[in-house]
């Protein structure tokens, strides 16, 4: 791309293959804000794997991923909460805590410093991202940071140890 332009996403389609594109194109930080970590999204074993390299060869990788519930995700062995559990020092799950937060009803993935998907109705899966706009994709990590310091750690993708 030369020129920084939305694409628009309608529909569950458009929004895995974006989800997918944006991810496995990433080098090293992935941050994702999801209601209930959207199988039709990231549950992918190409997204793990991908995700995991990242996390194995480069001690720099960020994963970061905010939630709403997981309940559903843990119970079904979603891909992302396998991926926490095994390599926490760089994939890590947070849970929203404030109602503010539990009332955010987007779903945004910021895929490195450029590249970001925004879906405003995860119900309907509508939204847009880009693949080239530094400047949009700082606003949404500085929101992610701020949401992110207001969460705990996720009780349901914990891994226990005996």
């Amino acid at each position: 791309m030369t020129e920084s332009s939305s694409i628009l996403l309608d529909g569950r389609r458009d929004c895995q293959e974006a989800a997918k594109t944006l991810i496995l194109g990433s080098v090293g930080r992935v941050y994702i804000i999801t209601q209930r970590l959207e199988s039709e999204l990231y549950n992918d074993v190409e997204i793990y794997d991908h995700l995991s390299h990242l996390a194995t060869t480069n001690r720099h990788t960020d994963i970061r991923i905010i939630t709403h519930d997981t309940r559903v995700a843990a119970n079904q062995g979603h891909y992302l909460i396998q991926l926490a559990q095994r390599l926490p020092t760089f994939a890590q799950i947070r849970a929203t805590v404030t109602q503010e937060h539990r009332n955010f009803r987007e779903s945004w993935l910021i895929a490195d410093d450029s590249a970001y998907m925004r879906i405003r109705n995860p119900e309907r899966f509508e939204g847009y991202y880009e693949i080239d706009n530094k400047l949009e994709c700082r606003s949404y990590y500085d929101n992610f940071m701020d949401m992110w310091e207001a969460c705990d750690q996720d009780q349901n993708t914990r891994r226990l140890s005996l």
